[in-house]
Protein backbone atom coordinates (compact mmCIF):
# COMPACT_ATOMS: atom_id res chain seq x y z
CA UNK A 1 0.00 0.00 0.00
CA UNK A 2 1.38 3.24 -0.89
CA UNK A 3 1.63 6.14 1.25
CA UNK A 4 0.81 8.84 -0.68
CA UNK A 5 -2.23 10.57 -0.33
CA UNK A 6 -3.96 10.06 -3.45
CA UNK A 7 -7.86 11.72 -2.24
CA UNK A 8 -8.50 13.86 0.70
CA UNK A 9 -11.81 14.89 1.77
CA UNK A 10 -12.44 17.60 4.61
CA UNK A 11 -15.48 18.17 6.09
CA UNK A 12 -17.87 17.57 3.36
CA UNK A 13 -21.59 18.22 3.93
CA UNK A 14 -24.13 17.54 1.38
CA UNK A 15 -28.19 18.39 1.77
CA UNK A 16 -31.27 17.72 -0.28
CA UNK A 17 -34.07 20.04 0.86
CA UNK A 18 -34.04 20.13 4.29
CA UNK A 19 -32.29 16.69 4.64
CA UNK A 20 -28.95 16.37 5.82
CA UNK A 21 -27.00 13.40 4.05
CA UNK A 22 -23.16 13.99 4.75
CA UNK A 23 -22.83 15.55 8.12
CA UNK A 24 -19.00 16.35 7.94
CA UNK A 25 -17.29 13.59 6.33
CA UNK A 26 -13.75 13.38 6.90
CA UNK A 27 -11.33 10.64 4.83
CA UNK A 28 -8.29 9.99 3.37
CA UNK A 29 -7.15 7.55 0.92
CA UNK A 30 -3.55 6.89 0.05
CA UNK A 31 -2.55 5.41 -3.60
CA UNK A 32 -2.98 1.37 -4.26
CA UNK A 33 -5.29 1.55 -0.97
CA UNK A 34 -8.26 -0.63 -1.06
CA UNK A 35 -11.12 1.02 0.99
CA UNK A 36 -14.67 -0.46 1.63
CA UNK A 37 -17.11 1.69 3.11
CA UNK A 38 -19.91 -0.23 4.70
CA UNK A 39 -23.21 0.71 6.85
CA UNK A 40 -27.39 0.62 6.56
CA UNK A 41 -28.95 1.41 3.33
CA UNK A 42 -29.77 5.35 3.29
CA UNK A 43 -26.35 6.45 5.58
CA UNK A 44 -25.00 8.60 2.68
CA UNK A 45 -22.43 6.04 1.10
CA UNK A 46 -23.40 6.41 -2.32
CA UNK A 47 -23.60 10.02 -2.23
CA UNK A 48 -20.40 10.77 -0.77
CA UNK A 49 -18.56 8.55 -4.14
CA UNK A 50 -21.20 10.46 -6.36
CA UNK A 51 -19.45 13.71 -4.74
CA UNK A 52 -16.10 12.42 -5.54
CA UNK A 53 -16.87 11.64 -9.00
CA UNK A 54 -18.52 15.30 -8.81
CA UNK A 55 -21.84 13.54 -10.13
CA UNK A 56 -22.78 15.51 -7.14
CA UNK A 57 -21.98 19.30 -5.63
CA UNK A 58 -21.16 19.35 -2.13
CA UNK A 59 -22.59 21.95 -0.39
CA UNK A 60 -20.03 22.21 2.18
CA UNK A 61 -16.41 21.25 2.61
CA UNK A 62 -13.66 20.40 0.09
CA UNK A 63 -12.01 17.08 -1.75
CA UNK A 64 -8.43 16.86 -2.89
CA UNK A 65 -7.94 14.29 -5.54
CA UNK A 66 -4.34 13.68 -7.18
CA UNK A 67 -2.76 16.94 -5.67
CA UNK A 68 -5.68 19.32 -7.12
CA UNK A 69 -8.78 20.59 -4.93
CA UNK A 70 -11.75 19.25 -7.11
CA UNK A 71 -14.69 21.36 -5.20
CA UNK A 72 -13.71 24.54 -6.91
CA UNK A 73 -16.01 25.98 -9.41
CA UNK A 74 -13.13 26.32 -11.32
CA UNK A 75 -12.34 22.71 -11.85
CA UNK A 76 -12.86 20.71 -15.52
CA UNK A 77 -15.22 17.87 -14.11
CA UNK A 78 -14.38 16.03 -17.63
CA UNK A 79 -10.77 16.03 -16.76
CA UNK A 80 -11.27 14.88 -13.13
CA UNK A 81 -13.85 12.47 -14.58
CA UNK A 82 -11.05 10.59 -16.90
CA UNK A 83 -9.01 9.60 -13.59
CA UNK A 84 -11.89 7.79 -11.96
CA UNK A 85 -13.38 4.93 -13.20
CA UNK A 86 -16.75 4.42 -11.33
CA UNK A 87 -18.53 0.75 -11.47
CA UNK A 88 -22.57 1.39 -10.54
CA UNK A 89 -25.16 -0.84 -8.89
CA UNK A 90 -27.12 -1.47 -12.29
CA UNK A 91 -24.30 -1.54 -14.61
CA UNK A 92 -25.47 1.42 -16.97
CA UNK A 93 -23.88 -0.43 -20.33
CA UNK A 94 -25.55 1.44 -23.38
CA UNK A 95 -28.01 -1.64 -24.43
CA UNK A 96 -27.89 -0.64 -28.15
CA UNK A 97 -23.70 -1.58 -27.77
CA UNK A 98 -21.53 -4.79 -28.12
CA UNK A 99 -19.71 -5.57 -25.06
CA UNK A 100 -15.95 -4.50 -26.39
CA UNK A 101 -18.15 -1.41 -28.19
CA UNK A 102 -19.29 -0.43 -24.59
CA UNK A 103 -15.41 -1.31 -23.63
CA UNK A 104 -13.78 1.51 -26.78
CA UNK A 105 -16.34 4.07 -26.52
CA UNK A 106 -14.69 6.23 -23.48
CA UNK A 107 -11.71 5.89 -25.31
CA UNK A 108 -12.41 6.92 -28.74
CA UNK A 109 -14.93 9.73 -27.22
CA UNK A 110 -13.05 11.05 -24.22
CA UNK A 111 -9.22 9.65 -24.71
CA UNK A 112 -9.35 10.00 -28.66
CA UNK A 113 -7.70 7.05 -29.51
CA UNK A 114 -8.19 5.51 -33.31
CA UNK A 115 -10.96 2.74 -33.08
CA UNK A 116 -7.69 0.06 -33.81
CA UNK A 117 -6.03 1.27 -30.34
CA UNK A 118 -8.93 1.47 -28.08
CA UNK A 119 -10.24 -2.00 -29.50
CA UNK A 120 -6.62 -3.74 -28.56
CA UNK A 121 -6.93 -1.83 -25.34
CA UNK A 122 -10.87 -3.03 -24.59
CA UNK A 123 -9.77 -6.61 -25.99
CA UNK A 124 -6.84 -6.61 -23.09
CA UNK A 125 -9.22 -4.94 -20.50
CA UNK A 126 -12.04 -7.47 -21.14
CA UNK A 127 -9.78 -10.58 -21.31
CA UNK A 128 -8.10 -9.92 -17.37
CA UNK A 129 -11.72 -9.55 -15.92
CA UNK A 130 -13.23 -13.21 -17.84
CA UNK A 131 -14.95 -12.12 -20.22
CA UNK A 132 -13.54 -13.77 -23.25
CA UNK A 133 -13.95 -13.33 -27.31
CA UNK A 134 -16.99 -15.13 -27.50
CA UNK A 135 -18.77 -12.49 -25.39
CA UNK A 136 -17.17 -9.59 -26.96
CA UNK A 137 -19.93 -8.77 -29.68
CA UNK A 138 -22.76 -9.58 -27.84
CA UNK A 139 -25.05 -7.12 -26.59
CA UNK A 140 -25.58 -6.66 -23.19
CA UNK A 141 -29.49 -8.24 -22.91
CA UNK A 142 -27.83 -11.08 -24.05
CA UNK A 143 -24.75 -11.18 -20.98
CA UNK A 144 -25.92 -12.61 -17.69
CA UNK A 145 -25.80 -9.84 -15.08
CA UNK A 146 -22.76 -10.97 -13.63
CA UNK A 147 -20.92 -10.50 -16.94
CA UNK A 148 -22.57 -7.39 -17.61
CA UNK A 149 -21.47 -6.23 -14.44
CA UNK A 150 -17.12 -7.29 -15.46
CA UNK A 151 -18.37 -5.78 -19.16
CA UNK A 152 -18.77 -2.16 -16.93
CA UNK A 153 -15.48 -3.12 -14.70
CA UNK A 154 -13.69 -3.33 -18.15
CA UNK A 155 -15.01 -0.26 -19.38
CA UNK A 156 -13.67 1.70 -15.99
CA UNK A 157 -10.40 0.27 -15.69
CA UNK A 158 -9.89 0.27 -19.73
CA UNK A 159 -9.44 4.04 -19.44
CA UNK A 160 -6.64 4.08 -16.96
CA UNK A 161 -8.29 5.44 -13.63
CA UNK A 162 -6.08 6.50 -10.81
CA UNK A 163 -9.11 5.72 -8.94
CA UNK A 164 -11.51 2.80 -9.05
CA UNK A 165 -15.24 3.70 -7.44
CA UNK A 166 -17.39 0.93 -7.03
CA UNK A 167 -21.07 1.68 -5.45
CA UNK A 168 -22.42 -1.42 -4.27
CA UNK A 169 -21.46 -3.27 -7.54
CA UNK A 170 -23.15 -6.97 -6.59
CA UNK A 171 -26.20 -5.80 -5.40
CA UNK A 172 -28.67 -5.82 -8.39
CA UNK A 173 -26.74 -9.25 -9.00
CA UNK A 174 -28.62 -13.32 -8.59
CA UNK A 175 -26.77 -14.71 -5.96
CA UNK A 176 -25.02 -17.17 -7.95
CA UNK A 177 -23.13 -14.30 -10.06
CA UNK A 178 -22.13 -12.15 -6.91
CA UNK A 179 -18.81 -14.46 -6.44
CA UNK A 180 -17.65 -13.61 -9.93
CA UNK A 181 -17.63 -10.10 -10.08
CA UNK A 182 -15.98 -10.33 -6.48
CA UNK A 183 -12.86 -12.08 -7.66
CA UNK A 184 -12.70 -9.83 -10.01
CA UNK A 185 -12.69 -6.68 -7.69
CA UNK A 186 -10.46 -8.81 -5.15
CA UNK A 187 -8.06 -9.37 -7.93
CA UNK A 188 -8.22 -5.62 -8.77
CA UNK A 189 -7.48 -5.25 -5.31
CA UNK A 190 -4.11 -7.23 -5.24
CA UNK A 191 -3.09 -5.94 -7.88
CA UNK A 192 -2.65 -2.33 -5.99
CA UNK A 193 -5.65 -0.26 -7.80
CA UNK A 194 -6.76 2.48 -5.67
CA UNK A 195 -10.52 1.76 -4.99
CA UNK A 196 -13.58 2.43 -3.01
CA UNK A 197 -15.97 0.22 -2.30
CA UNK A 198 -19.68 0.65 -0.38
CA UNK A 199 -21.02 -2.92 -0.55
CA UNK A 200 -22.23 -5.25 2.08
CA UNK A 201 -20.02 -8.04 1.25
CA UNK A 202 -18.51 -8.48 3.98
CA UNK A 203 -16.48 -11.82 3.23
CA UNK A 204 -14.81 -9.30 0.24
CA UNK A 205 -14.07 -6.55 2.99
CA UNK A 206 -12.15 -9.22 4.90
CA UNK A 207 -9.95 -10.55 1.92
CA UNK A 208 -9.21 -7.82 0.02
CA UNK A 209 -9.59 -4.17 1.82
CA UNK A 210 -7.05 -2.86 3.43
CA UNK A 211 -9.69 -0.39 5.32
CA UNK A 212 -12.86 -0.68 6.52
CA UNK A 213 -15.06 2.15 7.09
CA UNK A 214 -18.19 1.93 8.95
CA UNK A 215 -20.88 4.57 7.56
CA UNK A 216 -23.80 5.88 9.55
CA UNK A 217 -26.74 8.43 9.67
CA UNK A 218 -23.99 10.98 6.72
CA UNK A 219 -20.79 10.24 9.13
CA UNK A 220 -17.90 7.94 9.72
CA UNK A 221 -18.55 6.32 12.80
CA UNK A 222 -15.48 4.43 12.72
CA UNK A 223 -12.82 2.76 10.63
CA UNK A 224 -9.92 0.48 10.92
CA UNK A 225 -8.36 -2.80 9.39
CA UNK A 226 -10.87 -5.07 8.30
CA UNK A 227 -10.96 -7.33 11.37
CA UNK A 228 -11.11 -4.93 13.85
CA UNK A 229 -13.78 -3.05 12.11
CA UNK A 230 -16.02 -6.42 11.17
CA UNK A 231 -14.76 -8.73 13.67
CA UNK A 232 -14.37 -6.41 16.82
CA UNK A 233 -16.03 -2.87 16.12
CA UNK A 234 -15.75 -0.28 18.74
CA UNK A 235 -18.88 1.30 18.62
CA UNK A 236 -22.44 0.31 20.09
CA UNK A 237 -23.86 1.31 16.39
CA UNK A 238 -21.63 -0.59 14.36
CA UNK A 239 -21.89 -3.93 16.43
CA UNK A 240 -25.29 -3.86 15.97
CA UNK A 241 -25.01 -3.41 11.97
CA UNK A 242 -21.89 -6.34 11.67
CA UNK A 243 -23.96 -8.25 14.13
CA UNK A 244 -26.75 -8.30 11.46
CA UNK A 245 -24.68 -8.79 8.61
CA UNK A 246 -22.95 -11.67 10.17
CA UNK A 247 -25.80 -13.17 11.25
CA UNK A 248 -26.76 -12.99 7.15
CA UNK A 249 -23.60 -14.72 5.99
CA UNK A 250 -23.11 -16.82 9.04
CA UNK A 251 -19.83 -15.58 9.74
CA UNK A 252 -17.88 -16.50 12.86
Amino acid sequence: MGSDKLLFIEDLHKYYGKHHVLKGVNLAVNEGESVVIIGPSGSGKSTLLRCINLLVKPDKGRIVFDNEEITTGKIDVRRVREKIGFVFQHFNLFLHLTAIENVMLGLIKVKNYPREKARRIAEEALLSVGITEELWNKYPAQLSGGQQQRVAIARAIAMEPKLLLFDEPTSALDPELIGEVLKVMEKLANEGRTMIVVTHEIGFALKAADRVVFFDDGKIIEEGSPEQVILNPKTERARRFLFSIRELYRLE
